[in-house]
């Protein structure tokens, strides 16, 4: 995953103003109402911001850090994010869908029900996070990892598995697509989840 590419100083801003480019800013506990769409962000910083009611349809993001931000009711459509962080987030339900995510970190974020479907993954870090219920309908993973977060309840349908290691992480109760599981890394008492999920059944 590559580092992101921020400038040390940056200029501080106290309210969103609707640009087409926004650069070089960090913006500290603004609260964000309004649609962001065809927008370009580079090089920014969000601490402490809160997102509301937001669509962030064909947006592009470009080294940027969320850090202990809320996200409600927010929508990234059809976006592309490069080396993009979110730490510490409460994103829960938000979407990000048929998006390009590239060089991105999910870090210790709380994202029960989000939907990930129709999104390609390149390089990604997902980093003890709360993943409950998420859907991962019909993405495209390329070396991505998922260390210790909890996928519970998670949607993989349409989704190959191939190369994505889930022996750290909580899984039960997990829907996948039979034909896409070839090549997933799963430890010992995670195998008996996926066996179910084929049908067989195990005697001790």
């Amino acid at each position: 995953m590559k580092k992101l590419k921020i400038n040390a100083s940056l200029e501080p801003m106290d309210e969103w103003t609707y640009e087409s480019y926004v650069s070089d800013y960090i913006f500290e506990n603004v609260c964000i109402e309004q649609n962001l769409d065809n927008v370009t962000i580079d090089g920014c910083k969000f601490s402490k911001c809160q997102f509301k009611d937001c669509s962030f349809s064909f947006i592009e993001c470009m080294d940027i850090i969320f850090d202990h931000c809320e996200f409600e009711n927010v929508h990234f459509n059809q976006c592309s994010l490069s080396r993009v962080h979110f730490i510490s987030c409460r994103i829960s339900g938000m979407e990000f869908s048929q998006s390009l995510m590239q060089d991105i970190l999910f870090q210790l974020c709380k994202g029960h029900y989000c939907d990930f479907g129709g999104s390609t993954f390149k390089d990604c870090m997902f980093d003890i996070n709360d993943l409950t219920g998420s859907g991962f309908v019909q993405c495209d993973f390329k070396k991505t990892s998922f260390d210790k977060c909890i996928l519970n309840s998670t949607e993989w349908f349409n989704t190959k598995l191939k190369e994505l290691d889930f022996s750290s992480c909580e899984i039960e109760n997990i829907a996948v697509s039979s034909d896409k599981l070839t090549g997933v890394v799963v430890n010992s008492s995670q195998a008996l989840e996926f066996v179910k999920l084929l049908g067989i059944v195990v005697k001790d």
